[in-house]
């Protein structure tokens, strides 16, 4: 995944003051990590997790493929691309790494894409939150990842 422009979402949301890091002394290691940032191997070959959202058009191969929320997102998608409505489409096995899948987790667990649209959701109601605690120790690996993938999918930062 493609990180510079999510990174550095996540590096103003801190610079802004939109994420308070405390105790402040940790801002350098967040800084550092996603002022540095690289891309990011999501895929892992295991047999739980999120999948990983890209399908495969056709019954064999992979040089062709849609990446979408879901499968009637690829298949509106595949249509639109030319493909008969019923052309096969194959959804990729591999999950998304746990860091990725981690960094989904204050959103996902409130309803989210699902719910994006309905006011009345534990989406609208719980998300952002207000206070994350964790160890220093994570703060690239997992808050950053949180900051990252909240504010780059829902338009918020996942807590302040």
């Amino acid at each position: 995944v493609k990180t510079e422009g999510m990174g550095a979402k996540a590096l103003k949301a801190v610079e802004d003051g939109d994420i308070k890091i405390v105790p402040e002394r940790f801002n350098k290691i967040w800084y550092n990590w996603l002022g540095e940032i690289r891309d990011w191997c999501v895929s892992r070959q295991l047999w739980w997790g999120h999948r990983i959202p890209v399908w495969y058009v056709g019954e064999t191969g992979e040089s062709e493929y849609i990446v979408a929320r879901n499968a009637d997102d690829a298949r509106k998608q595949a249509i639109e691309k030319g493909h008969a409505e019923d052309v096969v489409l194959r959804q990729e096995e591999d999950v998304l790494d746990t860091w990725f899948s981690s960094g989904l987790w204050p959103f996902a667990t409130v309803g989210w894409p699902k719910n994006e649209n309905d006011p009345n959701s534990d989406l609208a109601r719980f998300y952002p939150g207000t206070c994350l605690e964790t160890g220093y120790d994570i703060l690239f690996f997992w808050v950053a990842r949180m900051a990252m993938m909240g504010i780059e999918l829902t338009g918020k930062s996942p807590f302040n």
